[in-house]
């Protein structure tokens, strides 16, 4: 017996696109002022911009050599790439230091003497997206006779900066109103500054730089609005005019042709012919050949399709995690910046892949760490959780856990005495500040941001309370939200009460338009999500993915024989699809492993026992373009039920 549900279109007569935008606002609190008013770039000059280009002048004028130190995440990476290529254009004498991880995050004394070593004629020292606290390491440079020049955008403590200069939203004195810009961002400030001021005719040149300032933003995490939103669209414009099409001369077994991966020739990329035709800097030159390498790096990685695969999606989730994954697997650093300084093309194109191979081996492994986690002892479970990897994929890990508990966790190293000092990571849902939580209670603490952070715990006999803390925290959290509203923005399918069907897709094809207007999404301006109401008995559950050049053992266990008798690797095809009777697909991403089986067995029993309990999914809606026809899909973010 085949179970159906009778909808009774006239409950959703006159629902509208304009009509679903106008319901998701109101929910979301977002009035027209608001909207209007994120939109705004305009903002005041960081406190003692004007001083440091003074100083940088000084250097340029008297060829002082200048090294930069930036930090060793994404934002860093980024920020060191946008100083060593933006001064280099300007015409300074440049350097670029080559951070430690291992060393944490503050420019220490083992850093200045490094630099020393390579460059005993340095006479300044430039940070970025670090430095604002890092009293030794500036002192170092100081007793060398080094003029200390620190961009920063990390909390500065008292007793305050110890460097000649400091720029950094976050200082003590500071009145810059949007304290959430990335450390590249405050450089590229800078560094536009002493354009304004003393090369005018370069600022052109230094706009470009948005590229870098643009990606640091995303992928740390800052809020976008006002002037991050701004900087992200025009580092994404950027981005585009970097990228490639592959030629699709590669015969395919629908008698079609498809793209040659091989065959992508960035030299035909829009804005490297624009450099080119203009007399350019080396280093500022390599900044964006590499920038181009990268992206066809992850075009032929399969993680861009077309240009409007580059948005803040594919920096948040591929170039940044990429970038940030030789820490947390203590692989070596270089390739990160060699992406951007390496002598050839060729060199450039092996870090991009370095980095990406990197990556690939960092999913491994924070999935077998993730299986060691739920197979051993854990007495603080579903709250703290210990592992034994590396401490640089703790927050990997603690991410893992949130999604299968839905709450805030942690995780950190497993202590061998009640005495012991434990650090770890912390990871929560968007309605839970872990720092806030933290903060009153003595011996724990966190520092970062309130959802994604570093967690200290004085005693290891202090575990139990950390536990107690993140569960009497997260219980006044629920009750304080409303026990009766949806997690998504809007409801969608055979609810009661629901806001739309998913048979007619018109209202949801113009609500997916209005939602591109508002472009970028990210921190402080999340993107929009659905719940998402299905009847079983109405679905089709499979995988998807490539299975190119699969080289599996063709078992039963491995795969089956699909259509016209091509081979379906189950190990190679790692994302699930629903698809509705309608047609609408519903793809979640690196899912099929944990969840295929169980979503298609209850398909199987709800097609011969009527009034099955739906299925609920949170989810994203988005547009495909499928031989010239427009279609709405949903991208899956979780099982609600």
């Amino acid at each position: 017996m085949t179970y159906t549900l009778t909808i009774d279109i006239d409950d959703f007569a006159g629902v509208t696109g304009q009509g679903l935008f106008a319901t998701l606002c109101a929910r979301r609190g977002w009035t027209d002022e608001y909207l209007a008013t994120i939109q705004s770039e305009e903002h005041d000059a960081l406190k003692d911009v004007e001083t440091m280009v003074a100083v940088l002048e000084d250097a340029r004028a008297s060829g002082s050599k200048v090294v930069i130190a930036p930090d060793f995440d994404m934002d860093g990476i980024a920020s060191g790439i946008l100083g060593y290529a933006g001064l280099s254009e300007l015409g300074f004498d440049v350097e670029l230091h080559l951070p430690d991880y291992r060393r944490g995050h503050d420019l220490c004394p083992e850093d200045i003497a490094e630099i020393h070593a390579a460059w005993p004629d340095t006479r300044v020292l430039l940070t970025c997206d670090g430095g604002v606290n890092s009293h030794e390491g500036i002192a170092a440079a100081r007793s060398l006779g080094w003029t200390t020049l620190v961009t920063d955008h990390h909390a500065e403590l008292e007793p305050g900066s110890s460097a000649d200069v400091t720029v950094d939203p976050c200082r003590i004195d500071e009145t810059y109103a949007l304290k959430g810009i990335c450390g590249a961002h405050v450089l590229y400030q800078v560094i536009e500054a002493h354009a304004v001021a003393h090369r005018p005719d370069k600022l052109w040149e230094v706009r470009l730089l948005r590229l870098f300032a643009g990606l640091g933003t995303v992928s740390d995490v800052m809020p976008l609005l006002y002037e991050n939103r701004q900087l992200v669209r025009d580092s994404l414009s950027l981005a585009r005019l970097l990228w490639v099409r592959p030629p699709k001369t590669v015969p395919n077994r629908f008698g079609g042709l498809d793209p040659d991966l091989k065959r992508i020739d960035v030299d035909r990329a829009v804005l490297l012919q624009l450099l080119r035709a203009d007399d350019h800097h080396p280093v500022f030159l390599a900044a964006f050949e590499g920038f181009a390498l990268l992206l066809k790096a992850f075009t032929q990685a399969g993680k861009i399709r077309e240009v409007d695969s580059i948005d803040e999606g594919l920096y948040g989730f591929y170039l940044a995690p990429a970038m940030n994954s030789p820490r947390r697997i203590e692989a070596p650093l270089a390739p990160c910046f060699e992406v951007f300084t390496a002598p050839t093309p060729e060199a450039k194109l092996d870090a991009a892949r370095a980095v990406i191979e990197g990556n690939e081996h960092r999913k491994e492994l924070t999935a077998a760490y993730t299986e060691e986690i739920l197979g051993a002892d854990q007495p603080l479970t579903p709250w703290v959780y210990f592992s034994s990897a590396p401490a640089g994929m703790y927050g990997l890990l603690a991410s893992q856990m949130m999604q299968r508990t839905g709450h805030p966790t942690v995780v950190v190293t497993r202590p061998a005495r009640p005495d012991e000092f434990v650090s770890g990571s912390g990871r929560a849902p968007e309605w839970f500040d872990i720092i806030s939580s933290l903060e009153p209670h003595e011996g724990l603490s966190a520092i970062g941001h309130q959802q994604a952070c570093g967690v200290k715990v004085e005693r290891a006999d202090r575990l139990t309370q950390l536990a107690q803390v993140l569960s009497d925290q997260t219980r006044l959290a629920m009750l304080r939200r409303d026990p009766s509203a949806s997690p998504g923005d809007l409801v969608l399918g055979t609810a009661e009460g629901a806001d739309a069907p998913l048979t007619d897709m018109t209202p949801l094809i113009e609500l997916v338009e209005r939602l591109e207007s508002l472009k970028p999404f990210g921190h402080a301006f999340a993107e929009p999500r659905v719940e998402v109401v299905l009847p079983p008995a109405d679905l089709r559950v499979g995988r998807i993915g490539s299975d190119a050049d699969c080289d599996h053992e063709r078992t039963p266990e491995n795969g089956e024989e699909g259509e016209r008798g091509w081979w379906v690797c189950f190990r190679c095809k790692k994302h699930l699809r629903v698809i509705t009777r309608d047609g609408l697909a519903c793809l979640w991403w690196n899912a099929a492993d944990e969840h295929v089986e169980a979503l298609a067995s209850r398909v199987r029993d709800a097609q011969q026992a009527p009034g099955a309990e739906p299925f609920r999914f949170l989810a994203k809606l988005q547009l495909n373009e499928f031989m010239g026809e427009t279609r709405v899909q949903l991208v899956i973010d979780e099982q609600l039920a």
